[in-house]
This record gives structure tokens, sequence and C-alpha cells, in this order.
């Protein structure tokens, strides 16, 4: 199999003195094999995982491209199944949702083992190598105290007045014990039923009309001992939470065709329950929000082109924001990202020292190369 590898040190030379650009780390391209990468992490420096799957010559194989050098050089290893989502205590104790149950790596991606028969999983936490938590179909939310080989249903979210077939809980956001699991309750309308897909009938999909949804979330402030659960209708589906222990969380809000905005990156203060947002752009279809702690948030998707429900692709475009204080934000700035990034979907991922990465659903990872700081 022929990859296109490119090493950390040569984009460090071919970067310097340049302005911020996001450079390309991994590119899978090969003739008559595609690869789409869906999650990303960087539980250390060091150690990174992206998730995906193989489409070779028609035969889908799902695999994790992983790195132990920050990036120099990366792996593709196969999984047995398709994974869903990831999460990490460290950069050994890492978990794979997929498919059939929950698979365990103590080597940072490359080999793994299945700890659990749990299915249904679409969202995970872990607060350390054996706790941790987990949201997912049928509007559910389970806790783990053995390194997910068991996991408890979370019974609060009995009150919440949803039918579980049509309910999930799909974004999960932990900072110290502040904990908010978040989903969303849609009973199919008439209006999205079709026996044809929207490209094949783009006039009646254009005006299809933007209905709410109603929006589940679970809140715990001391580690899950105890949740609060609520419900309300808006328009959208909240697809990332990042919360911050000092009070605050930075949440992404995605919609359907006909709203005016694709995607609304919005802030909540714990303290007065508001929720502000502090982005939102016509040109502009983020797809994932990443926060670094003291220092910015930052938005990355692609530029709409068509109908949203055609996931057509378009080209990556990644903006920051720096913030002056825990709770208010500058505006947001283009970043410089390589010509050859052209996506339906992109994914980020913080390292613990601020390295901020992406995944793209056509194969690549981008690092972001700061440039460096003049000295005075």
């Amino acid at each position: 199999m022929r990859s296109r590898w490119l090493l950390g040190a040569w984009l460090a030379v071919a970067t310097a003195g340049a302005a911020d650009k996001w450079n390309v780390a991994f590119f899978h391209d090969e003739k008559d094999s595609t690869l789409t990468l869906g999650e990303i992490v960087f539980p250390s420096e060091r150690r990174g995982i992206a998730l995906g799957v193989l489409n070779d010559r028609g035969r889908v194989k799902p695999v994790a491209v992983v790195t132990g050098d920050g990036g120099k050089r990366w792996e593709m290893v196969p999984l047995k199944e398709i994974p869903v989502t990831i999460a990490c205590a460290n950069d050994a104790a890492c978990w794979i949702a997929a498919e059939g149950g929950v698979w365990y790596t103590e080597e940072a991606g490359r080999t793994w083992r299945k700890v659990s028969k749990q299915k249904g999983i679409l969202t995970m936490h872990f607060d350390s190598p054996t706790h941790g938590f987990a949201g997912g179909e049928k509007k559910s939310i389970w806790e783990t105290k053995d390194a997910g080989k068991t996991w408890t249903p979370i019974e609060a979210t009995k009150e919440i007045s949803a039918k579980p077939e049509f309910a999930a809980f799909h974004s999960i956001g932990f900072g110290g014990k502040t904990g908010i699991v978040s989903g969303t309750s849609r009973p199919p309308r008439r209006e999205d039923m079709s026996l044809f897909p929207p490209w094949m009938e783009p006039e009646r999909a254009a005006k299809r009309r933007e209905w709410p949804n109603l929006m589940m979330q679970a809140e715990t402030r001391d580690g899950g001992a105890t949740w609060k659960v609520s419900s309300a209708s808006i328009f959208g589906m909240v697809s990332r939470i990042l919360v911050d222990p000092a009070g605050f969380a930075v949440v992404l809000i995605q919609f359907g065709d006909t709203f005016e905005f694709p995607a609304e990156v919005s802030q909540i203060d714990f303290k007065t329950g508001k929720m502000s947002p502090v982005y939102r752009n016509k040109e502009h279809a983020v797809t994932d929000v990443a926060y670094v702690p003291n220092r910015s948030i930052v938005a990355a998707g692609t530029l709409p082109f068509g109908l949203r429900s055609l996931q057509l692709p378009g080209k990556v475009v990644i903006r920051e924001a720096k913030l002056r204080d825990a709770v208010n934000v500058e505006a947001f700035v283009e970043q410089a990202v390589d010509y050859r990034a052209v996506a339906r979907q992109v994914k980020l991922a913080v390292a613990p020292d601020g390295q901020l990465w992406a995944a793209t659903d056509a194969g690549m990872i981008l690092r972001l190369d700061r440039s460096p700081v003049p000295v005075k």
C-alpha cells in the first residue's frame, strides 16, 4: 500500500518565518483507494490516533491511523469493527466504541482488544483509566467504573419525555467535575420522508422547512455522582461540547439546509445559564470546534457548496479567535490551509501542549504550524 508520508521536520523548515498555516502531516493518496477519517485525538504531545474507514478497491476496512512521535510518522492499523467514537484517559489508555462493542488499547492504538459488547455508544469521556461516561442511542447515558468492561445506565435520563426510538445522546464534554451530555430527539416528519435523495429533487429539498428539535441535556457538577436533566426546543443539533472548569462551555450547533447559517459557535455561562453566540458565518459550514484553554477558540469546516444535505466536498476553512479573558472572544480570523485540503467534514484535536490537529473525511491529517514569535 502506498501512502504519502510528510515529515514534521520538513514542515518546520518549510514554514519557518511564514504566517500560521495548516500543513499536511499525512495524506492517503492512492489510486482506487480512499480513506475517510472521522475522529482524531492527541492525548499527549507525541501520541495521536485518527479513526477511519479505508475503501480499498471496493473493500471496506476499518482502520486507525496512529503516530507515536508527534506526527512525523504515521502508521495505518487495521480494526476489527467500524469505529464510531474514541476517548482517551491518557496517552496509553484509549477506548473505541464500535458497531459491536467497546475496544481498548494500552499501546496508543497499535493493538486493540474487545472489552465489552455494549452497543449503541455514540460519544465517550474518560476521566481516569477506569472511570468514564458514554452517551448513545435510545436516550441513554452510561457509566463505567472498570475501564469499559461493564456499563451502568444513568437512570435520570428516564425523566426526559422523549421516545427512546427517536432520541440519542451524541455529544459529551467534561471540565473537572462539571460535565454535560447533549442529545437530540427528532421524530420523523412527513416532509422528511421521500423516495428520492436530495440530489434528485433539489428544489423540494431547498424548500424543506427547518423544524426545531428537542434538545436533551444532562448536567453534573460533582463528577457524575448526581445528574440534572432538562430539555428544550431548539433549531439545529449540538454536535460538540467543550467544558472549561472556570465556569463556561463552548458548544457547536449545526443547522439544516434551509437555516440562514450552516452552524453556530456559542458559549454557555454556568453562573447565569445564558448561551451567547460568538461565531456564525454563511460562508463557513463549521463541522467541529476546538478550545485551547486561556488562548483561543478554533472553528473548522468547509466552504458551503450547494445544498448542505448533498454533502459535496468544499475547500477546508479554519478560523481562530483569541480569548481576551475567560468569556470575551475576539473576531475569528481565517488561517492559511494547504490548497489540497478539500473535504465534507473536518474534525479537530488539541494536544496537551496546545498543538492543533485536524482530520478530514478525504484522508488528510493537518497540523497547525504557527509562525515564530518575534524576539523583541
